[in-house]
């Protein structure tokens, strides 16, 4: 479904973030893209949905085509249209508007007002919370409600591949757990995910196969079965080291990097 084949990435014309990177999300499947802050990962995701401009970027090398089509030329309006939706970082949601504003503003590029009605009575199906709360300003809602909505709003434009850039930040335990659940659920619908997280022990749970981002570049990639027994995946991402070294924030970042390209 999206081929990403050695995609190269600039800032500013002189910051080299992504340096040939490829990956492929089959029909159907969810894939996994772990790495640690700055390695790339939400520069990845701006440019399979066309918001490189926002942020001074440029793809300079390499090609993302979804079903066939070349993403890299095309506005983001008509990215959506071709049926990708992205959950962004931090939820991001319109925080002065209400919930079902929030919810209609995702149907932007949808002209099929009757349908628009039905699914939006479907997200307030899915998430019963924000049915119970459909009027209430978004940004007085919890972090977890919040997530909810940014999922729920990212569902009105009917995609078939869905971009989630690290869904479980921030949330207590038993909210990532119900994220997870709703991952797996979304992609039993038929909605195939690429899954962008810092959380190695969701994302490979998760997820069917998986490739893990190193200062831009892919390291390692496989099924999520053998990447969870990978002893640099165990040491650096699941806190499983050796010597018992809690996570990979312990393990000085020079030292990962030797580990990785070596």
């Amino acid at each position: 479904m999206l081929e990403i084949n050695n995609l190269e990435v600039v800032y500013n014309k002189a910051v080299l973030v992504l340096r040939g990177v490829s990956l492929n999300v089959p029909e159907g499947e969810i894939v996994a893209l772990l790495g640690a802050n700055g390695a790339g990962k939400t520069t990845l995701l701006r440019a399979i949905t066309g918001l490189l401009d926002l942020h001074d970027g440029e793809a300079t090398k390499g090609r993302a085509v979804y079903n066939g089509e070349d993403l890299l030329t095309e506005q983001p309006d008509a990215i959506i249209r071709r049926g990708i939706s992205q959950v962004m970082e931090r939820r991001r949601i319109l925080a002065d508007l209400t919930i079902e504003e929030n919810l209609l503003a995702g149907a932007y590029t949808r002209h099929d007002r009757s349908e628009v009605r039905a699914d939006l009575e479907a997200q307030y199906e899915r998430f019963a919370v924000l049915g119970e709360r459909r009027n209430r300003t978004a940004g007085y809602l919890s972090g977890g409600e919040q997530q909810m909505l940014a999922v729920a709003r990212a569902l009105m434009s009917r995609p078939k591949l869905l971009l989630l850039d690290e869904p479980t930040l921030g949330l207590a335990p038993m909210l990532v757990d119900e994220v997870a659940e709703t991952i797996r659920a979304l992609n039993r619908e038929g909605i195939s995910v690429l899954l962008v997280e810092q959380n190695a022990s969701v994302a490979l749970d998760v997820a069917a196969y998986g490739y893990v981002l190193e200062t831009g570049k892919v390291v390692q990639d496989g099924p999520t079965e053998r990447l969870k027994q990978d002893e640099d995946v165990r040491e650096f991402y699941l806190g499983l080291g050796g010597e018992g070294r809690r996570s990979y924030r312990e393990v000085k970042h020079y030292r990962r990097r030797k580990r990785w390209l070596s």
